[in-house]
């Protein structure tokens, strides 16, 4: 039982992306320091002798959004005297984790890796976290082995969350198209874009070779730049991980917000109840409602917002407001009217099987231990594994990579799914059996690293000696593909197995599997194509009628891969 607990406190990990793992080692095998010189001033990192590279943590990309700048497109930093010491992780920005709000405001700041080398010219990638849009920080994604083995410019970085990153009131409109977008977390994202336009040749990186990457809800932000016009020149490709196309309306917006203000008000005690809040609400002008959103803290905003729900579905997302997004949201992709670059679209195999573990429907009685002897609900939870994992990849690898290869001119689109887990053998099967390949578990095979939350609860069945051989082939394949990416926005190499690029005809292999067994990497093409009303049909031939309700009724209602 204790054991089953700790799992399911895991599973905030999975939108906080880490974030109270705090850089306990940021200083291990540091035995040096660089001094760098950048448009606002000196900073001063760190030498890493034990992976040969460079770092400069907690840069600040633009100024701290916070009393006036709350809820305004963000500015470029302030200039410093002296030498600013850049030798730590940046504060993460405002969010709950465990009950707790953690962080603040003032928190855009990128963290930079490079090899300790004096090669110049090299590539970047900007990396943006996942974690829902409202928890989750740029420590979950280190580049210290990654800039080594890529021998590029790798670059993570923190951007507003929950209500400070997402948020659209009337109120606080000015005129300014910007500001009145809502996206602050997007338009931060942009910025320190155009802070690595300005900055990244005195680290030795070229600007006009970037590529744009994220995961999961960062994912969905790297999808949102592609189709931004204010994106444009600002990165050259894209490597979008478990991303899928979901946008916002103003309307929703605004009544979020509006919703969160009579909340404030009752809170206050300037109403007894939400007719009286709104009747109160209407008596006051822009200006004073607009003063009085700012001046909340930032803890009671982020507490009222809310943790991101279980099915993810209401969770802040991008706003189609017709600026920073264009009002047709991605439909804008299907008339041309986005920026046209390379792109890498990924997806897990089971991409399903956290979020099913988490459930309401099966939770208790995972904890419990009865799901394993009632038959009925077992098979159905393996019916939901099953489904879901098909459903929510190809939403967001498939369904993305579909709607892009089709326009004119447009650069190579490559698919890929991680499978690595899946096979019997590789890992115990107790962790095999509920999770598989895992929502984030690729990461770890682009960073060169082992910190997956699930070696973290499972020592010795995840990560393994006897799977050790094969895993880190699997890390070193997958490596070399983003590097050769990062160089010429073509993933393929000598030496690796021919990427294809995605094709929607009937047949034709599209995808590439990453998997490996203990000892090899298995690394493929398959003409897998998960789309939505096969995989629906697929379920109404093989599945009880009862079963099916319950799944589509209960389990799948209100995600994303069911309603978009």
């Amino acid at each position: 039982m204790k054991k089953w607990l700790g799992i399911f406190f895991v599973f905030t990990l999975l939108f906080t992306n880490q974030t109270n793992r705090i850089e306990a080692d940021s200083l291990s095998g540091s035995t040096g320091k660089t001094i760098i010189n950048t448009k606002y001033g000196k900073v001063e990192g760190l030498v890493n002798e034990t992976n040969s590279t460079l770092k400069w943590l907690g840069v600040p990309y633009a100024k701290p959004p916070v009393g006036s700048l709350r809820w305004k497109a963000p500015a470029e930093p302030n200039s410093w005297d002296g030498i600013l010491e850049t030798k730590k992780f940046g504060q993460v920005c405002t969010q709950q984790s465990y009950g707790a709000v953690i962080g603040s405001e003032d928190c855009l700041t990128l963290n930079i890796w490079r090899p300790n080398s004096t090669d110049t010219n090299l590539p970047v990638m900007v990396f943006v976290h996942g974690g829902g849009n409202t928890t989750g920080s740029s420590q979950s994604f280190k580049g210290d082995v990654l800039a080594q083995k890529a021998n590029s410019i790798i670059i993570s970085i923190n951007y507003r969350l929950n209500a400070e990153g997402w948020f659209m009131h009337p109120a606080l409109k000015t005129g300014n198209s910007l500001d009145n977008s809502g996206n602050f977390g997007l338009l931060d994202i942009l910025q320190s874009l155009k802070w690595v336009q300005k900055n990244i040749e005195y680290f030795g990186g070229n600007p006009n070779n970037v590529t744009l990457s994220g995961q999961s809800a960062g994912a969905r932000d790297v999808l949102g730049a592609v189709i931004s016009p204010l994106s444009k020149g600002l990165f050259h490709k894209a490597w979008a991980m478990s991303g899928g196309m979901t946008t916002a309306s103003p309307k929703d917006a605004e009544d979020k917000a509006q919703d969160m203000l009579v909340q404030l008000v009752i809170n206050d005690k300037l109403a007894a109840n939400e007719k009286d809040a709104k009747t109160w609400i209407q008596g006051k002008s822009n200006e004073f409602l607009a003063n009085y959103l700012r001046s909340k803290d930032a803890k009671e905003l982020t507490i009222l917002a809310g943790s991101p729900p279980i099915k993810m579905e209401p969770f802040p997302h991008l706003f189609a407001d017709g600026y920073v997004l264009p009002a047709e949201g991605f439909k804008s992709i299907k008339n041309g009217n986005y920026n046209k670059v390379p792109i890498v679209l990924g997806s897990t195999a089971s991409e399903f099987s956290l979020f099913a573990f988490q459930d309401p429907y099966f939770l208790p009685s995972i904890l419990d231990g009865s799901i394993y002897n009632n038959n009925q609900k077992w098979s159905l939870y393996e019916n939901t594994l099953k489904f879901g994992n098909k459903l929510y990849a190809g939403f967001n690898a498939d369904v993305v990579a579909d709607q892009i290869v089709n326009v004119k001119d447009q650069p190579g689109v490559y698919g890929y799914r991680f499978a690595w887990g899946t096979q019997e053998g590789v890992i115990d099967e107790t962790v095999r059996k509920p999770f598989g390949a895992p929502h984030g578990s690729d990461i770890d095979f682009f960073t060169g690293l082992d910190e997956s939350w699930i070696n973290l609860f499972y020592p010795n069945k995840y990560y393994t000696d006897s799977n050790g051989q094969g895993r880190r082939q699997l890390q070193n394949t997958m490596i070399s593909y983003l590097k050769n990416f990062l160089y010429t926005g073509n993933p393929n190499g000598e030496g690796l197995p021919q990427w294809g690029t995605w094709s929607n005809n009937d047949n034709q292999n599209r995808i590439l599997y990453f998997d490996a067994d203990q000892q090899n990497a298995n690394v493929y093409m398959s003409d897998e194509h998960l789309v939505k009303n096969e995989i629906v049909n697929e379920m109404k031939r093989n599945l009880p009628k009862q079963e099916y309700d319950t799944i589509v009724e209960q389990l799948f209602a209100g995600r994303f891969f069911w309603e978009k």
